[in-house]
């Protein structure tokens, strides 16, 4: 069994949204706008910002904007468009990004390494709009009502669990076969590599070959 340890996945917050969303509830999925930032020091040699690590905002906090919009879209974009800004060491420190699927849902996603954001996103439905904060970990969600402006709050798991929700549905698939959601992860890597691609950004161990292929 092969899986991403991706909180967001595992969340009973999620679930709950899911449900709402599969009974139409809410009406369709229009919009979904992200934002994840933090204030990294300017030091070339961590993590963060040294290419030989991995360095760069797509990779370090991308990841986390981009799971939880594709787990509301329809399907995964197939357009998408992007402006980047480099740090000294070549590696993307931030990034505006859109993208849209082919059945027209539009998504936003702000990223940045030097630039301290909320960790929020809203999900707009034709009838209202779900917005979660702290989302790679969320056991809250705010709806509001478009047409009466009725807010309602939406609580499911707990934040200190989250780990624990990521191996019991590790435990489930091995042992009952569960829904591990793995080609979403597929789809948000080939997302990532896909604007690595588009803004030059290739590590060093990397193969230029393979790289410059849709190795997925």
């Amino acid at each position: 069994m092969l899986a991403e340890a991706m909180t967001i996945y595992h969340m009973p917050l999620y679930r709950e949204l899911r449900q709402r969303v599969d009974s139409g509830a809410w009406g369709r999925v229009n919009l979904i706008q992200l934002n994840f930032g933090s204030f990294k020091a300017y030091d070339m040699k961590n993590r963060f910002f040294n290419p030989n690590l991995a360095g760069g905002a797509m990779p370090d906090i991308g990841v986390y904007a981009f799971s939880p919009a594709r787990l509301f879209l329809e399907s995964s974009p197939d357009q998408v468009n992007s402006f980047v800004r480099r740090a000294p060491t070549g590696v993307d420190e931030s990034a505006a990004i859109s993208m849209m699927n082919r059945e027209g849902q539009l998504v936003t996603a702000m990223l940045s390494l030097h630039s301290k954001q909320p960790k929020r996103a809203v999900i707009l439905f034709e009838k209202g709009y779900a917005e979660i904060l702290e989302y790679p970990r969320a056991e809250q969600a705010v709806f509001v009502d478009a047409e009466t402006g009725a807010v309602e709050t939406i609580r499911a798991g707990r934040t200190a669990d989250a780990l624990r929700y990521e191996w019991e549905d590790m435990e489930a698939a091995v042992t009952a076969g569960g829904d591990m959601v793995f080609p979403y992860t597929m789809d948000v890597m080939r997302l990532m590599t896909g604007l690595r691609r588009d803004w030059g950004v290739v590590y060093p161990e990397e193969e230029p070959k393979l790289f410059a292929s849709d190795c997925f």
